[in-house]
């Protein structure tokens, strides 16, 4: 068991601390290859006045953790709420119709 806890601690820094640093690097931009492709801007779904509120705090969090940045790209994918057990919501993009246009790597 001590052997097992001083080699998590020595590579404590490849865990992560929370929700916000997951997946993250400064290293490469990334790039979505759709070919010759229009942009797809899709309109934002309803929400109700209670959860469009919950959004906002989520994105303000997202933007203030450095998971996303401001953008003005003619692309653009509705927001999706989606309930999870415990009652909370987790914050989702429908990305399908840009996935249909997406140039596949293999």
């Amino acid at each position: 068991m001590v052997k097992a806890k001083k080699l998590l601690l020595k590579y404590a820094n490849v865990f992560s601390a929370n929700e916000a640093d997951i997946g993250k690097t400064g290293l490469v931009q990334h790039k979505i290859n759709t070919g010759q492709e229009l942009p797809i801007r899709q309109r934002p779904r309803r929400l109700p006045v209670a959860r469009e509120k919950e959004v906002e705090t989520m994105i303000e969090g997202m933007v203030k953790d450095g998971v996303i940045e401001p953008s003005s790209s003619p692309w653009c994918s509705p927001v999706v709420l989606v309930k999870k057990k415990d009652g909370s919501m987790r914050f989702c993009v429908d990305y399908r119709r840009l996935n249909d246009v997406t140039k596949k790597d293999s």
